[in-house]
């Protein structure tokens, strides 16, 4: 996972304080750390995936939270393909 650039990007979107980044980026983490995954080697489609965000739901518990972490893991994967973008150019 890309820590830095990640937290660049999460501030150019306008989060407003460092405990919003360090909140989204510290989700994409646990997600990559407990599936056991690497975010960089995925694809929006992998995570769109039924079997995945049911995986994902039983692992952090409550619908809500699921959909806290599924945002920043959505974040990542935009955050990816803009990384992706500029690198073509």
């Amino acid at each position: 996972m890309n820590h830095e650039g990640f937290e660049v990007y999460l501030k150019d979107l306008g989060l407003e304080t460092e405990h919003e980044v360090r909140e989204v980026i510290s989700r994409a983490r646990w997600v990559e750390t407990t599936m056991n995954i690497s975010l960089d080697k995925m694809q929006m489609s992998d995570i769109e995936d039924e079997n995945f965000k049911n995986n994902l739901g039983e692992l952090v518990g409550s619908p809500h939270k699921t959909d806290l972490f599924y945002r920043a893991l959505c974040a990542y994967m935009e955050f990816c393909g803009k990384k992706e973008m500029l690198s073509s150019k």
